[in-house]
């Protein structure tokens, strides 16, 4: 057992090692270099090994090759179908694996394959494959490769009744197939991309000598109030079998698995200040849950929350990181992922290019806050009929329209 623990503390020590290879710049020349060698470990990126060695290569790799370094190559491909067409003697498949945003066709010929026939009469949208053929420069538009199908195995079929097809869906629709909403373009590319601002945003903290820290997710504090929480307990679900006090008016958690009301986080604020006052500066990002019941865009039961504090800092220190920290990710993130930013712009919002740029490019605004209520007290006094809160002094809480009003028209 202890060569067991040996070993994996070593593999662990390793992939630390190979992440600090990276340095400062995620996505830059010593990164894509570290995640070739994330990807040879664990399913190959060389494209072109001998058919008797032949790995996965995923499909990113491939579509970001080189093309004379992968055309006339043997590879082994696995993902699921988006599309098929077939003829009697020839069959275009798209694949994808979901590491890009694009897929991969597959040209499958009777001339190549002793199973054509009865292969490609169990492929359809949705299924599994696996494919092993050659590289070659794609013939149509669209693609600067695809695979020559020499053999493909089904890993799973799919009937008729897979719901996604080959058009848009609406997000309601899709909430109600949450198990395979991923396949989709849209939640795709959303999870890559949040995939890499959270890898982005540990690569920033550890540049700039902050502690990642784990705060509690079950508490016993209601940090500052943030909100209504979720109660955590292994008392009874029945109001009868409740322990109640000695009057039987009050439950009596005494009995409860933590002896006292105990709920989900609503922050790791106050465990990380007690933290900072120890490291200096650390930072949390973990689960974080509100129990408010609203139904708008602006609340969420359960997210992620970034939280760093700082030992020994004032007001210009916190700007100056979190305005760093949000151009840092933002650049990494349309690194590594350009094609679904693309799809963003196409698909979701056609101004997105604009303001990345923006955000990235142009310093942030620092406006006191004696200066933002000046200025909202005297654009509301133009038409306070147009504002559902008209009413701002010196103490007065922003809402959201007067927080929008001041980022997106005035500055």
């Amino acid at each position: 057992a202890s060569r067991t623990m040996h070993a994996s503390l070593s593999r662990v020590l390793m992939m630390i090692a190979l992440c600090r290879v990276g340095g400062s710049r995620l996505g830059g020349a010593r990164v894509h270099a570290h995640r070739a060698v994330v990807h040879g470990a664990i399913m190959s990126s060389a494209v072109g090994a001998p058919p008797a060695a032949l790995r996965r290569t995923v499909v990113r790799t491939l579509l970001e090759s080189e093309e004379s370094s992968v055309v006339s190559t043997s590879v082994l491909v696995k993902g699921w179908v988006r599309t098929v067409r077939s003829q009697k003697t020839l069959s275009f498949i798209n694949v994808n694996d979901g590491s890009s945003l694009a897929g991969l066709q597959i040209v499958a010929e009777v001339a190549g394959m002793t199973d054509y026939e009865a292969v490609m009469a169990r492929i359809g949208t949705g299924a599994a494959i696996a494919v092993t053929g050659i590289v070659v420069a794609s013939k149509g538009s669209g693609q600067q490769f695809e695979i020559q199908a020499s053999s493909i195995e089904v890993i799973g079929e799919c009937d008729d009744s897979y719901p996604l097809q080959k058009k848009r869906h609406s997000l309601e629709f899709l909430r109600s197939i949450a198990h395979l909403r991923a396949r989709t373009n849209t939640i795709g590319a959303i999870a890559r991309v949040r995939s890499a601002l959270a890898q982005a945003t540990h690569a920033f903290f550890a540049v700039e000598g902050f502690t990642y820290v784990q705060t509690p997710l079950i508490t016993s504090s209601d940090c500052e109030g943030a909100g209504e929480m979720f109660r955590v307990s292994t008392l009874p679900s029945t109001l009868k079998e409740l322990p109640k006090d000695a009057k039987g008016e009050v439950i009596d958690y005494s009995s409860d698995f933590f002896g006292k009301p105990a709920f989900l986080t609503v922050s790791g604020q106050l465990a990380a200040e007690t933290y900072a006052c120890a490291l200096g500066s650390v930072y949390t990002f973990g689960p974080t849950f509100r129990a408010e019941n609203s139904q708008t865009n602006r609340h969420l039961a359960e997210f992620h929350m970034i939280e760093p504090e700082i030992a020994f800092a004032d007001l210009a220190d916190v700007m100056d990181n979190a305005e760093a920290y949000v151009k840092y990710v933002v650049r990494v993130a349309r690194e590594r992922c350009p094609a679904d930013f693309k799809f963003f712009a196409k698909m979701v919002d056609k101004d997105l290019p604009a303001r990345l740029d923006m955000l990235v490019n142009e310093p942030f605004e620092r406006v006191p806050y004696t200066t933002a209520v000046e200025l909202l007290r005297a654009e509301i006094a133009k038409d306070p009929k147009k504002w559902e809160y008209p009413v701002v002094e010196f103490g007065t809480d922003f809402a959201s329209e007067h927080e929008r009003w001041l980022t997106e028209q005035h500055y």
